[in-house]
């Protein structure tokens, strides 16, 4: 039997963890142990972060395997690149995002455009560099 290719070993964890959190971030109120379940605006707030991240884990999926992939093919500079362009992807627009009529919600959506970003960056790299 043939080994997994890792390219479907990410997309299948990143769909199981988008739809998990997806489906049930409406249960997060159960974390009695961190916040009093009377707090509903912390919980609300926790729930609608998980619907937005969750339904985007396929991208720092992808952004994983790409840092793992550049480190194992000695290009450890690019894991480094996408980093920064995730990160400073994410900063940057949580910063002009939250001053828009999106307000909290314009922040936790600059995390999956990060993840985005650096993907599209390190795919491509890796096409630009693997025809030449």
């Amino acid at each position: 039997m043939a080994a997994a290719s890792p390219c479907v070993i990410v997309l299948g964890w990143g769909v199981a963890g988008a739809a998990g959190a997806t489906v049930f971030s409406q249960y997060v109120s159960g974390v009695g142990i961190f916040v009093d379940p009377g707090q509903s605006e912390i919980i609300a707030a926790g729930v609608h972060y998980l619907r937005i991240e969750g339904a985007c884990y396929i991208g720092i999926g992808i952004l994983f395997l790409l840092y793992g992939y550049y480190r194992a093919v000695n290009k450890p500079m690019m894991s480094v690149i996408l980093t920064i362009a995730s990160l400073g992807t994410r900063v940057a627009l949580a910063y002009l995002l939250s001053a828009t009529p999106l307000g909290v919600t314009g922040i936790w959506l600059s995390v999956p455009i990060g993840w985005a970003l650096a993907d599209a960056i390190g795919i491509g790299y890796y096409l630009k560099t693997k025809t030449a």
